[in-house]
């Protein structure tokens, strides 16, 4: 008797121990899954800011530092919206890397986004309002097209000026690369029918199918497609950031660059000479 009371005891809090750790999570190595499936939830607006030559609300008197949400593009402002990958907008990680910008560019106004910002505040009367959106989550995914849903908000009528930076973070799911670009250009272009659009070429390390992607996309929707050839022919020695760079982060102190990823990325001599050349693209008319 004493025995099977003892066997039941033992019993009951065996289930109840076994209860009580389904919540406890698994804290091993996590199994590989499918990056596309699982993406991370997180919004693609990095940055957001309006330059103005009157100081209002929704002017950031530090251009580089990220306002919450999306711009709605107007009649009254220049709007622009960049899209890209670590080239064109980041987080910040710990020790490796300081701010939502450019990667590797010495500061928020040092990337090339900035630096088309500020130009094209001279070159209109209007107000420049500038939306940086990380695309880094379509260059990932397996179905790009689900992921592009994503983005469709951020674009309008009123949209004056588009730039796509991607291409660099794409190593798996390439069968569908053809039909992936002319998606991505096809809703872009639809949804800022008045947008002059501009597609860069890989910055980093070209790959001859995604570029004749890009090119035949930018063809068949009459988007511009910039050549980045000059560019990649001196990127090493001149326009490619290096191990021991300063980068002021959003924290305001310096770090030195030591991570091999983000030294990999443009110097700021690398940034200007992006926006240097998309700024002889671009018309702006008042």
């Amino acid at each position: 008797m004493r025995n099977r009371i003892y066997c039941k005891l033992i019993l009951i809090f065996g289930v109840c121990l076994l209860s009580g750790c389904q919540g406890i999570p698994n804290i091993g190595k996590p199994e590989a899954s499918d990056r596309s499936d699982k993406p991370e939830e997180k919004g693609e607006v990095r940055a957001a800011f309006k330059q103005d030559d009157k100081k209002s609300e929704d002017q950031k008197s530090d251009p580089g530092k990220s306002a919450s949400g999306a711009i709605t593009a107007s009649e009254e402002t220049f709007d622009y919206v960049a899209l890209g990958n670590s080239v064109t907008c980041s987080e910040a990680e710990g020790s490796i890397w300081w701010g939502d910008w450019g990667m590797a560019a010495t500061t928020a106004e040092q990337d090339y986004v900035h630096l088309i910002s500020a130009e094209l505040k001279e070159k209109t009367k209007k107000p420049v309002t500038t939306m940086i959106l990380d695309l880094k989550k379509w260059e990932l995914a397996k179905d790009r097209n689900r992921i592009l849903k994503k983005y469709t908000a951020y674009f309008d009528e009123n949209t004056d000026l588009i730039t796509i930076q991607t291409g660099e973070n794409i190593t798996e799911f390439k069968e569908t690369l053809n039909t992936d670009y002319m998606a991505l250009v096809k809703v872009i272009k639809e949804k800022a029918p008045n947008a002059q659009i501009i597609m860069l070429g890989e910055l980093l390390w070209p790959s001859e199918d995604i570029e004749a992607a890009k090119k035949a996309a930018c063809e068949t929707y009459d988007v511009t497609f910039l050549e980045m050839t000059e560019f990649l022919d001196d990127y090493n020695d001149i326009y490619r950031s290096e191990i021991g760079g300063v980068v002021t982060g959003e924290d305001g102190k310096q770090h030195i660059i030591s991570d091999e990823a983000v030294a990999a990325h443009p110097n700021d001599k690398g940034m200007a000479y992006i926006a240097r050349l998309v700024m002889e693209q671009v018309s702006v008319q008042n």
